[in-house]
């Protein structure tokens, strides 16, 4: 049995069909690439997953249960977390209470939040900053932070929006490194990403969505070949270079 297995979901804005029919699985341990156009539907498909949007059809299954009317937190709790495309920190508490408001997702306890907060810090390269505020940490760091406050959730399987948007070449590298570790520690990836050297090089599969559709899954050197999906969003310059 599948860790996700998403059925014929489908959501609408008005006329507009943002994602429509998307059926797809996703194995415990995996780190699965989703890729697209912008306005694909990507982030709509997070959003229907984890909670923040209810689905106009279809179904999510999550460790065998039937999540798909789940709230957002219901959804947190079950095991599944998530970062945003856009950074969302609170940007005047420290790094420490930052990631603490995840780790309050498995105890009321604040010496026990706490202590996992500073387990996640250390994890993810910013214990030296769990005292600054978390607006004044560079965009990189930002991004690490949100991604330690969803770790600090202990998720079982692990959303992340355009992670690597913005970053250098070494910070990029650094990104990719870490989400390895967590994926080493158990955790399964599902991870949308413009960046191709990145998404092709960490993920096992990688699903592509264009206007809303599923237009194409498979291995990343399959993906890369795929003339609809060139035709659609990875353009000739890299299937030459593929």
């Amino acid at each position: 049995m599948a860790l996700l297995e998403i059925s014929n979901l489908t959501k609408r804005f008005g006329g507009l069909v943002a994602n429509n029919a998307v059926s797809m699985e996703v194995n415990e341990g995996e780190i699965v690439g989703l890729i697209g156009p912008n306005g694909a539907g990507k982030t709509t498909l997070f959003n229907c997953i984890s909670g923040f949007y209810s689905s106009d059809g279809g179904s999510v299954v999550f460790e065998g249960k039937d999540i798909t009317r789940s709230s957002a937190d219901q959804v947190c709790r079950e095991g599944m977390g998530r970062t945003f495309q856009i950074v969302k920190i609170f940007k005047d508490m420290t790094v420490l209470e930052n990631v603490m408001i995840g780790a309050f997702c498995r105890t009321t306890s604040p010496e026990r939040a706490r202590a996992e907060a500073l387990k996640t810090l250390e994890f993810v390269g910013l214990v030296e900053k769990r005292d600054v505020p978390g607006g004044s940490l560079t965009i990189a760091e930002q991004k690490r932070l949100e991604l330690a406050r969803a770790v600090a959730t202990q998720p079982r399987l692990l959303m992340l929006d355009e992670t690597m948007a913005g970053l250098n070449p070494m910070e990029t590298r650094e990104a990719v490194e870490l989400l390895r570790k967590i994926n080493a520690q158990g955790v399964t990836l599902i991870v949308v990403e413009h960046v191709m050297e990145a998404i092709m090089t960490i993920s096992d599969r990688i699903m592509v969505l264009d206007y809303g559709k599923k237009i194409a899954e498979d291995v990343p050197e399959k993906i890369a070949q795929n003339e609809e999906v060139i035709k659609a969003y990875l353009g000739e310059r890299y299937y030459a270079r593929s």
